[in-house]
């Protein structure tokens, strides 16, 4: 997709360090930096990256390996920055509820470490944090604000909603600054298959290129937002380079809402392979259910002169075109 708004002179030869760069965001978000001119840090476990992300691994790009709770790579990493992108991370509600501990170390500690280490090393530098749709209350009405009531259902809503206050507090005593994106289902290419349960549609898409069935829970009736990752960068980075976004919170989504069941259907349609199986809700997924959600995207779309231009249908055909290159491939 071509989607660039974003303006060269923010980022050229500034720093800007990617935690969890080879993630699923990351791994577009990091060639985009660097075609900017940005001078491109990655914090990450594991190298190499996939076979398929070579490209994106510029030959400017700096590689700092460990893992976001070691504090002494986290302060090499972060010395000097102008940006800091906070991609590191777990993600899945129902695991976090399984794991609670865990996504409390990693997703709460390793933030706090982060801030510890910009408070010395960039205390200048601005930092995009990825929450979540999550740390809503269910069952509100649509499209939901972000004055909406917060009353998380799971532990790793609850820990967005605990990282959210936690830039605050840093703002506040330190003057750190700081930008929160409440994210609502991003897909696109470069999500890692071992992850296919984060990402709903590419999860479908993975199942349906593969002439395999998409299960759905229950009638498939309830409605989410869905964004495609590259309108998910040019956010990201507009509100790392705004001045004015500092300190704020903005849901970001396509504003859009689509029921799991057209989802599916819309995938097999598009890949021209696969099926639709509806199948009863598993316990752990139930526990979790938030009910409807789609994001009034007002806000950011005034404050930031942002809106989402890529359409569900052509997303989908990206994600398949670029990543599985079916050939069955619909209209």
């Amino acid at each position: 997709m071509d989607v660039k708004s974003t303006s060269e002179a923010a980022y050229r030869g500034r720093v800007a360090l990617v935690t969890g760069g080879f993630g699923f965001i990351g791994s577009n978000l990091v060639p985009r930096l660097a075609e900017l001119g940005a001078e491109v840090r990655i914090m990450a476990r594991s190298w190499p990256p996939q076979a398929d992300l070579g490209e994106a691994v510029q030959p400017q790009v700096r590689f700092f390996k460990g893992d976001i709770r070691d504090e002494a790579v986290l302060q090499d990493a972060v010395e000097g920055c102008d940006y800091v992108f906070h991609l590191a991370g777990k993600s899945g509600a129902s695991t976090s509820n399984e794991s609670p501990i865990e996504d409390l170390d990693v997703n709460c500690r390793g933030l706090l470490s982060l801030l510890d280490a910009m408070r010395t090393g960039a205390p200048e530098a601005v930092i995009v944090f990825p929450s979540s749709r999550l740390v809503y209350a269910p069952n509100l009405p649509v499209p939901v604000a972000e004055t909406s009531p917060t009353m998380p259902i799971s532990i790793y809503g609850a820990h967005k909603l605990v990282a959210e206050s936690y830039l605050r507090i840093f703002g506040r005593h330190h003057g750190l600054k700081s930008v929160v994106l409440r994210m609502t289902n991003p897909y696109g290419p470069h999500q890692r298959p071992e992850q296919h349960s984060y990402g709903v549609i590419n999860q479908f898409i993975y199942e349906a290129v593969n002439g395999r069935t998409i299960r759905v829970f229950g009638r498939g009736e309830q409605l989410r937002d869905y964004i495609h990752v590259d309108d998910v960068v040019e956010a990201i980075m507009l509100a790392a380079s705004s001045p004015s976004a500092s300190g704020a919170t903005y849901n970001l989504g396509s504003g859009t809402p689509t029921s799991l069941a057209d989802l599916a259907s819309l995938i097999v349609q598009v890949a021209g392979t696969g099926k639709v199986e509806h199948v009863p809700w598993p316990d752990s997924e139930a526990s979790v259910e938030t009910g409807d959600f789609c994001a009034d995207i007002s806000r950011i779309k005034e404050a930031l002169t942002w809106a989402p231009r890529v359409e569900l249908r052509d997303g989908v055909r990206d994600v398949i075109s670029r990543v599985h290159r079916s050939p069955r491939l619909r209209g």
